[in-house]
């Protein structure tokens, strides 16, 4: 496997670091289901006692899902939690363990054809999935499939991301920075046919990105994916990795996006990037990432977090 500057360890690990990764190693060895159900009720307990995060995960709902009940909100605020809970002791496990365990726990592959078809074409793949569900069990199944370029931007807490790395170095995808050099790395995979995946619905720069509808509200997105669909010509695959309903496994689902995201005006591949991700998140939205703060720019200013 190629190995950048974003692969290697930090070379200095303090007393915290060292046991924040101790512990995540010991996560690592406890069963699936017991983490699971350690991370409900982790979540349950936090729903409990509401702060700042219950706060910005209900003003998200609000601003997407205009119409729906408060009660509704309740609902999902508390399962939103949970599912967070549960997701951040995923994450360990999955780090923790050797690919094949990810692998065996991808119980379903729904629409496959859409990847597999876009992979044959030989034209370049980009796939593109929001921060949703429990992503980092995927990539093990598509590594198998076609080792992905992806961008890799050191955690703070160096304990986690030593972790990580640790991980990710067990696989064969090619790690970049998240920088212009890590950009032409990717235009580099798509022009020779390869694979390269975006998680895109973070908040860009003011030079990375341009207001865009984003769940009905014009929010700053990232221009990366639409700018590399269109200096490639490459296919566009949308995916998810989803917690099954009372089983000890997960779902991964493929989509073909909007067909805007094509379109030659950035604005529009923009937009039509965003309705892709919607799609996706639509499908289940305590799942998501409602934690973060996704519509702190928008135009016109709505100040939804102060």
């Amino acid at each position: 496997m190629p190995i950048t500057e974003t692969d290697k360890l930090p070379p200095v690990l303090t007393r915290r670091d060292k046991i924040i990764l101790s512990l995540l190693r010991v996560f690592s060895r406890l069963s699936l289901p017991f983490l699971q159900k350690l991370g409900l009720w982790l979540g349950v307990i936090a729903s409990w006692y509401p702060g700042k995060n219950a706060r910005v995960i209900e003003q998200n709902l609000r601003l997407c899902y205009p119409g729906q009940t408060d009660d509704w909100i309740r609902r999902t605020v508390r399962q939103n939690m949970i599912s967070t809970g549960q997701t951040g002791l995923e994450f360990a496990k999955t780090w923790g363990m050797p690919p094949e365990y990810s692998i065996e726990h991808i119980r379903k592959v729904t629409n496959g054809d859409v990847f597999f078809d876009a992979l044959k074409e030989g034209h370049g793949v980009l796939a593109i999935t929001p921060h949703y569900g429990t992503w980092e069990f995927m990539n093990a199944w598509l590594n198998q499939h076609a080792p992905a370029v992806i961008m890799y931007k050191p955690g703070k807490d160096r304990g986690v991301d030593a972790f990580v790395r640790e991980a990710r170095s067990r696989l064969s995808a090619h790690m970049v920075p998240t920088d212009e050099r890590g950009v032409k790395q990717m235009l580099k995979c798509l022009k020779t046919g390869g694979f390269t995946i975006i998680l895109p619905d973070h908040v860009p720069s003011d030079n990375g990105g341009l207001y865009a509808p984003f769940f009905g509200v014009n929010a700053l997105s990232t221009v990366l994916t639409p700018r590399l669909v269109q200096k490639t010509k490459c296919k566009v695959v949308c995916m998810t990795c989803t917690r099954l309903p009372g089983e000890d496994g997960f779902e991964i689902y493929f989509e073909a996006p909007h067909p805007d995201i094509y379109s030659s005006d950035l604005q529009t591949a923009t937009a039509g990037m965003n309705l892709s991700l919607e799609s996706l998140i639509r499908r289940d939205p305590t799942q998501y990432q409602w934690s973060y703060k996704r519509f702190k720019r928008t135009d016109p200013v709505i100040n939804v977090y102060s």
